[in-house]
């Protein structure tokens, strides 16, 4: 006689049961002593089931041909019109007119005096660490009068002294340094940056918006403020969206934090809405 064979397992529910490798736990109606806790594995797949199921796009849409209007108008990379040699290359000179960028225009003052102080700096070599280290308090000072800078005009020739020996002392007269001890991290590279006396939280977002240009590794960013005027030019919020749109380009990603910032400034908002 033949031998019989055994019958196919079964679940509680009298159902035939077969493996699926999706499945993440008990069918339907099996007993407690029965259930087992999901694998990682499992759990992954069920996380990506309901992923998937909330639709394929995570991040808000936004107005592409607004984004276009709004770079076309304004997006221009930071200090294209100072008289730097490499503008966008990350020389010594370049990233030191960069810090003094963000620290003449994170003070309360007029942002066109600020960048006319800026350019008045540039002007005099200061973004050079070798001139900037000879130059004397007071003829700091007059720069910066020159430049429209009076209210902040002692203070900064201070910090502008002190930043040369900071530059010169802890990173060898080249602010490029300050990247490779902070180990390419963006996090690293805000608390170092924050240690240069004078530039302060905001002056540190103006930094990474304008830097990250040169310096790839701080993109995506744009500063709060710029976040807002991108927000009520239609635009959303949304950072990983916006560098999304922009091709996840760190010089694209530069050139928007630029133009928001002009349009926030100057008080373009309503050309977009």
């Amino acid at each position: 006689m033949a031998r019989s064979k055994a019958p196919p397992a079964v679940n509680t529910a009298g159902e035939k049961r077969e493996y699926n490798e999706d499945d993440v736990g008990p069918a339907h109606g099996d007993s407690a002593e029965n259930k087992q806790p999901p694998t990682k594995q499992a759990k992954t797949t069920e996380s990506t089931r309901t992923s998937r199921s909330k639709g394929k796009k995570t991040t808000p849409s936004l107005d592409k041909s607004k984004l276009d209007a709004i770079m076309s108008a304004y997006g221009v990379p930071p200090l294209q019109d100072l008289g730097l040699d490499e503008p966008n290359e990350s020389t010594p000179e370049t990233i030191l007119a960069l810090v003094l960028h963000a620290m003449l225009t994170s003070a309360r003052i007029s942002h066109e005096l600020a960048y006319n102080s800026l350019k008045c700096l540039i002007e005099a070599g200061y973004h050079n660490l070798d001139t900037l280290k000879k130059s004397t308090w007071q003829a700091r000072t007059e720069v910066l009068t020159k430049g429209g800078y009076t209210r902040y005009r002692e203070k900064t020739a201070t910090a502008l002294g002190e930043l040369a020996d900071f530059i010169e002392n802890k990173y060898d007269g080249d602010l490029n340094n300050l990247l490779k001890r902070a180990d390419s991290s963006p996090v690293q590279v805000r608390k170092l940056i924050g240690e240069i006396k004078g530039i302060g939280k905001v002056g540190t977002d103006i930094f990474f918006d304008t830097a990250q240009g040169v310096w790839p590794i701080l993109a995506p960013f744009i500063d709060p403020r710029s976040l807002d005027t991108a927000s009520n030019c239609g635009l959303g919020r949304d950072l990983n969206s916006l560098w999304e749109v922009v091709g996840k380009d760190p010089v694209e990603m530069c050139k928007l934090a630029s133009a928001l910032t002009t349009v926030r400034l100057e008080k373009k908002e309503n050309e977009f809405q």
